[in-house]
């Protein structure tokens, strides 16, 4: 309900917010930066969406469906739209263990920020065997709120081209991903313009 809704999110800006300054507090020398980051997931399954057709007539789409799939794992930062992705074989301790080792080495080569990083409440998020760099906290966003994570419409984005086509390999879901990652990484005015939803402006602009 709306209600609830509004809770979680004046709960989750809270406890960003207290993060964000307690990273400040802790190391007052080094930059703090907010990500967030979740998983998208795409395969064989087809996506539809909608198409303009002639009038009376029903638009048709070729299907092969398949139960195959890759992860996208995605890091945005809403602030500045930098966004940073790791296409995987799966999700779980591990390659989530690998994927914050990939991020922490290409957004902070040097190790000289410090990054708090909002994600849902999956288990490889949450799990004490997950290996997190020393310059990343953790921070979980309430549970079952996707619709708080800006990381939701990054997912969309990748999805769009692979949308009522016709794909029967894999190998081709991995192509068309990555090139709309790519693309998305030299998008920075159009990544911010997804993520910066209200709350996450007004942490930003109180910290």
């Amino acid at each position: 309900c709306e209600f609830s809704h509004r809770g979680e999110e004046g709960g989750v800006y809270k406890k960003v917010s207290m993060a964000l300054r307690i990273a400040r507090a802790a190391y007052p020398g080094r930059e703090v930066n907010l990500w967030f980051e979740d998983e998208g997931r795409a395969g064989l399954k087809p996506l539809l969406k909608r198409l303009w057709a002639l009038r009376g007539e029903r638009p048709t789409i070729n299907q092969i469906r398949k139960y195959q799939w890759l992860y996208t794992y995605i890091f945005v930062e809403p602030k500045t739209g930098n966004c940073d992705f790791m296409l995987l074989p799966t999700v779980n301790i591990a390659w989530m263990s690998e994927a914050l080792a990939k991020f922490v080495e290409r957004i902070d080569p040097l190790g000289k920020k410090i990054i708090v990083l909002v994600v849902d409440q999956a288990g490889w998020h949450m799990s004490k065997k997950l290996k997190v760099p020393g310059n990343i906290l953790i921070v979980p966003q309430p549970a079952y709120t996707p619709e708080l994570s800006p990381v939701e419409p990054m997912v969309k984005k990748l999805h769009a081209p692979l949308c009522n086509k016709l794909i029967t390999k894999i190998s081709e879901v991995r192509d068309l991903v990555a090139t709309e990652c790519r693309r998305l990484e030299g998008s920075k005015k159009e990544v911010k313009s997804q993520p910066l939803f209200p709350w996450i402006r007004r942490v930003i602009e109180s910290f």
